[in-house]
């Protein structure tokens, strides 16, 4: 009983990561809406646990004004500007 529950729990702590990280890049980058390309935007306030996801995973809830979609997307990093500070840093 004991070796099942222990198989259990490490099964778990090794497997939320995984799904969460599995969750989140399978995630639209912001601020492109990922069916027609246009610019997203944050829809007004919702729920406390709307507001705590977002800020714990960096998913923000965005919706587009043009075809509807509406949906939890992640940021990326601009490029540009990360070669730009690397190169002031080096």
């Amino acid at each position: 009983m004991w070796v099942t529950m222990l198989v259990l729990v490490v099964g778990m702590v090794m497997g939320i990561p995984w799904l969460v990280t599995h969750y989140v890049h399978r995630l639209p980058y912001a601020p492109e809406c990922p069916h027609c390309r246009a610019v997203t935007g944050q829809p007004p306030a919702n729920g406390l646990v709307d507001r705590v996801c977002a800020v714990l995973a960096a998913t923000p809830v965005r919706t587009c004004a043009r075809c509807g979609w509406a949906g939890r997307m992640r940021w990326r990093l601009a490029q540009e500007r990360v070669h730009r500070r690397s190169r002031q840093q080096g």
